[in-house]
Order: structure tokens, then C-alpha cells, then sequence
């Protein structure tokens, strides 16, 4: 186990201040993994964060614990209750990296990684032990950044070990055939590990394109979500249920995920560079027929705007050789999931409002290309 630390304090107006880190190195199932902890405030108030990831590797995810006083004093662990304080629970936890008593317990890349600390109290027998569990979270753009810098760092120092070497080629005349050789070999793998780090970073970007932008685009959907009757202070979690760069562009695999789930959303990614889609109450099916759902509604997410459904009408319609088909503004489908057309969208709309312009949902544009498609179960949860 190895160690880092960096006592200097970082401020994010309004959000975070960083106290102290920490970094750690353990090592599980033949990998090492870094292990941060932080000493923070958040909104004024003091908690512990941990973070772990796989050392020198770029990956799109980590895991992370933030552990205020209240929630280590809730577990009510033996070997907590010396400590009084945030501070001190932290001391405590740098004090069993150092002294080895800390090691990971286990790992499920999909949900958790978890941490134990072993330690012995004087007058028993046997010891105990205080488990902290990290939870999966995806990494945001400065966390790649980060990871990126790292391993630049990595590449940069490799190349300077290089040069000093053949500083010493120079040198030494006798064999500087055979190590200039040696050192053009090294060379190669440094640019190959050069090719591999861009590749790396083009498949992180491609997976950072999600149709949904911003937080401040997810929070607009959920809003008008809210809106519907019944539908009013709740909690609103969206499932994935199918992602078309991922599950395929067949109609019939579309199908057998996505038809008679009730409450779902389908988002679109054309290739007019629009975003778009569609909520309905009703469950798709394979079948051929039209339906009304009056909580119903189209959206813009590249023009922010609104298509609401005009009351009791059919504006919904299912058939087997289409994805989604919301009536005279767009449908998915015509033996491929990745066509796409917008149908008559004047301001007659006889099925949704708000519509000004002809295929105005997708720029203007009435066919077009779908470069992803993303098809979300909506559950709607009571606030405890």
C-alpha cells in the first residue's frame, strides 16, 4: 500500500470546500486500485468523501461515498465510538491505511465497492470490523479530464526517462548501436500507447453524447411530466430500456423490449441535428391501430419547446414495421429503426398544438436518419 498527500485548500464558490486529501493504493484480485479520501465542506458542513477507481486507467466511472458525522454516528460501530468528530473519524480511517488494517472487501463493478477496516478493542477477544460502502457513479467530464492529465503525466515522464537514456548512449560508444536500438523500440510503444490514449479518448466522447445535454434539459422533461393530472409532487426515475447504438436498429428486437411498457419516453438524435421526442401514457404495441392518450405530448429539446395533444384525440399509432408514431408530427420506423419522417406538421394540426411550420420538430427537415434513439420507462414514485 502506498500513500499521497495533499493538504491544500481547494475552493468551489457556493459548493465545496476541499480540506485535505489523501491517496491510497490497494490492491485487489491482481489490480491496484487508488483510493481517495477527502476531507470536505459541503455547504458548511463537514463530510468524508472516498473515492475509488483502477489506477492508471482511463475508465468512465468510479465509486464514491460523501459520510457526514451523522451518518458514521448512525452505525453505531464499536470502533467509531472514540471519536467524536468528523475530524477525528477521519484521522481514524488515515490511521488503518497506514497501519494495513483497511482493505477492500469486495468489488461488483455494476453496483459497489466495498471497503473494511479490522481493528481490535482492548478486553475482547476477538476483533471487529466497520465496513464503508462506495456506490457506482459515472464520471463526469473533469473526471476524464483528470484521468487524461494522469496518464499524459505518465507518458511525459516515460519519454524523459527515454531521453536520459540516450543521453547515456552517448556516452557510452562501445554499445550505442544496440541501445539506440533498444531506445527506438521504446519509442514505438510510446507512440503506440499514444495511438491507444487518443482512441481511448474518442470512444469516452462518443459516450459522453448523450441526447440529453444538461441536467438543466433533464430537469424540463421531468417538469412538464409533473404537469400531468395525478402525476403532481412526485419523484420521477427513468429506466433505460433501449438505446438503438447499443441494442440494434431492428424493428423487432424494438419491439420485444419496448412494447407494453406503459409511461415511457422515447428521446431521438437525427441526422439534422435535432433532438426531440415523445411521452405517452399508453404502452406500445405490435399491433395495428390508432390510440388516445390525453396526457400525451411531443417536445423540442433543441427548440425548448411544447406539442401538447389536443384532448380525445387519436394521436398515438402502433403497427409492427414502426417504432413510436405520434400522428402528423413524426414516426420511427419503415423496416429499420433508424429511419425516421415527419409527417404533414402544419399549424392545422388536427392531433398536437404549438406546431408553426412544416416538420418544424426536426428543423424543418421531413425524412431523416435516427443516430440514436433512447426509449425510457417513466416511474413516477411517492415522495417519502
Amino acid at each position: 500500500m502506498s500513500s499521497k498527500n495533499n493538504n491544500k485548500i481547494i475552493i468551489i464558490p457556493g459548493e465545496e470546500e476541499l480540506n485535505e486529501e489523501n491517496i491510497f493504493v490497494l490492491n485487489y484480485s491482481e489490480k491496484n486500485y487508488a483510493i481517495k479520501v477527502q476531507l470536505v465542506n459541503l455547504n458548511k458542513k463537514p463530510f468524508i468523501r472516498i473515492i475509488a477507481q483502477e489506477e492508471k486507467k482511463i475508465v468512465n466511472f468510479n465509486y464514491m461515498v460523501e459520510m457526514n458525522e451523522d451518518d458514521f454516528n448512525s452505525q453505531d460501530n464499536i470502533l467509531l465510538r472514540p471519536y467524536r468528530d468528523i475530524q477525528g473519524i477521519y484521522l481514524f480511517i488515515l490511521g488503518s491505511f497506514e497501519e494495513g488494517k483497511i482493505s477492500i472487501a469486495d468489488i461488483n463493478q455494476k453496483i459497489h465497492f466495498n471497503l473494511v477496516i479490522e481493528g481490535e478493542i482492548r478486553g475482547y477477544k476477538n476483533p471487529f470490523t466497520f465496513e464503508i460502502k462506495l456506490k457506482k457513479r459515472e464520471c463526469n467530464k473533469d473526471d476524464i479530464e483528470e484521468m487524461i492529465c494522469n496518464k499524459t503525466n505518465e507518458l511525459e515522464n516515460e519519454n524523459k526517462n527515454f531521453e536520459s537514456k540516450l543521453n547515456v548512449i552517448e556516452k557510452e560508444n562501445n554499445n550505442i548501436k544496440i541501445q539506440v536500438n533498444e531506445l527506438n523500440e521504446k519509442e514505438n510503444k510510446y507512440k503506440l500507447k499514444l495511438i491507444e490514449l487518443e482512441e481511448i479518448i474518442r470512444n469516452l466522447t462518443l459516450q459522453s453524447k448523450q441526447i440529453i445535454k444538461s441536467e438543466e434539459e433533464n430537469k424540463y422533461i421531468k417538469n412538464r411530466l409533473l404537469q400531468i393530472p395525478g402525476r403532481e409532487n412526485k419523484n420521477i426515475c427513468l429506466k433505460l430500456k433501449y438505446r438503438m447504438t447499443e441494442d440494434g436498429d431492428s424493428l423487432q428486437m424494438f419491439h420485444s423490449k419496448c412494447d407494453n411498457i406503459p409511461n415511457n419516453l422515447v428521446l431521438i438524435k437525427s441526422s439534422s441535428g435535432a433532438r426531440f421526442g415523445g411521452y405517452t401514457d399508453e404502452a406500445w404495441t405490435s399491433g395495428n391501430n390508432d390510440v388516445v392518450d390525453n396526457n400525451c405530448f411531443c417536445f423540442s429539446l433543441s427548440n425548448r419547446k411544447l406539442y401538447n395533444v389536443i384532448q380525445d384525440k387519436a394521436a398515438l399509432h402502433n403497427h409492427s414495421n414502426h417504432g413510436p408514431s405520434f400522428n402528423n408530427i413524426f414516426y420511427i420506423g419503415a423496416d429499420s429503426l433508424s429511419y425516421g419522417k415527419c409527417t404533414n406538421c402544419v399549424p392545422s394540426n388536427e392531433y398536437f398544438s404549438g406546431i408553426n411550420n412544416n416538420f418544424e420538430i426536426n428543423g424543418g427537415n421531413s425524412e431523416f436518419t435516427i443516430l440514436e434513439l433512447e426509449f425510457y420507462q417513466v416511474i413516477f414514485e411517492e415522495i417519502e
